[in-house]
């Protein structure tokens, strides 16, 4: 699997965890910088500092946003359609656009990560319905993903290369649990902390070990993570901290995601060492929040950070966890959601109001 940077948005997009100030809203369930500058400051071990490039929507489609990527340059995400839904789509590395299609019946459906062979994991829905997940085959076919019992919103996030596939599942009252799929589509669910009702899987590498949350819908958050087996441990929050999401791991056992005081409406992005050690990433000049999404096996991760009342900007942070702003060909708000072992993140920016599907290349 490639360990770029989610889900949800990452796509695990649970859907209790603050994701920044009000006034900058996320368009994942996921997606949706400032400053029409590529970043001047080269990244260690890189040939050049990652560009903007914006991905062609499907034809007469006027938005777009990439969530995932793998290490040949495969970009997937969604795209408007010429009739104003939205379709899961795969970009080849040359930029050319495919529409992934939905479930029979179905009319939105959206894409967050690909496997090298192909194999792309996301969910499809239609106005008024259950969110379906789903895995679409290296030839394009949709196949489901069952949800538990009676659930209003199932999502598949990630698969590794064993093909076990994590996402969230709900119960019929819309609460989400955290979920995982064997390679022959039998869901079991992860188990939360005591007393916790509510919990959700980002994302899981290639030994079997998953991370996400697990809580109480509008209380404190934990991140959590499980074993192959399904026992857990807790990651810790920052320092001054109640509550933290996981949102990514790497092959390696370091995972990212963002720290926070519930409530408080300020999110801080953090890395967990593989022994579990969180540490703060480092914020622009200016900015006072943000997460990060997704970590690659060379330790890079993306995401984004934000100034008070300000754009979200997408960024990638360093092994070492010093911080460089991606450029963008517009003001506007932009996000990092994965980074490939090239160096090549998954993300969007904003033009003319609309989300772009876009991929910075080194």
């Amino acid at each position: 699997m490639t360990a770029p940077a989610p889900i949800s948005a990452p796509p695990s997009g649970p859907a209790h965890a603050p994701r920044r100030p009000a006034g900058l809203l996320r368009g994942l369930g996921v997606l949706a910088a400032a400053a029409a500058l590529a970043v001047t400051t080269a990244l260690p071990a890189r040939a050049s500092t990652p560009g903007p490039q914006i991905l062609a929507p499907l034809p007469g489609g006027t938005f777009s946003s990439a969530y995932g990527l793998d290490d040949r340059g495969v970009v997937v995400g969604y795209s408007g359609t010429a009739n104003g839904q939205r379709h899961a789509a795969r970009w080849s590395p040359s930029g050319r656009v495919t529409d992934l299609g939905t479930l029979p019946g179905d009319t939105h459906s959206e894409a967050y990560t690909v496997r090298e062979d192909g194999t792309v994991i996301g969910m499809s829905s239609r106005p008024g319905e259950r969110d379906r997940g789903v895995r679409w085959t290296p030839s394009g076919q949709a196949v489901e993903l069952p949800g538990l019992p009676g659930a209003t919103v199932t999502r598949g996030y990630v698969i590794n290369n064993s093909g076990v596939v994590v996402g969230i599942s709900s119960t019929p009252g819309g609460v989400h649990r955290p979920v995982k799929w064997s390679p022959s589509g039998r869901i079991t669910e992860f188990a939360t902390r005591p007393g916790d009702t509510a919990g959700g899987v980002g994302a899981i590498n290639d030994a079997g070990v998953a991370v996400g949350y697990s809580g109480v819908p509008g209380g404190i958050l934990t991140s959590m993570r499980w074993a192959p087996d399904g026992s857990y441990t807790t990651l810790p929050p920052l320092p001054g901290d109640d509550s933290s999401h996981a949102s990514w791991i790497n092959n390696a056992g370091a995972a990212v995601g963002h720290s926070y005081v519930a409530g408080s409406g300020l999110i801080r992005p953090l890395r967990w060492a593989a022994d579990g050690t969180p540490h703060a990433l480092d914020l622009p000049a200016g900015d006072s929040g943000g997460s990060s999404w997704g970590i690659n096996d060379l330790g890079y991760s993306t995401g984004y950070t934000y100034a008070p009342g300000g754009a979200a900007h997408a960024v990638v942070w360093t092994p070492d966890g010093s911080v460089h702003r991606l450029g963008a060909l517009k003001p506007g708000d932009s996000e990092g959601y994965q980074i490939n072992l090239s160096g090549v993140v998954a993300g969007y920016t904003t033009e003319d109001g609309a989300s772009r599907a876009t991929a910075w290349k080194p």
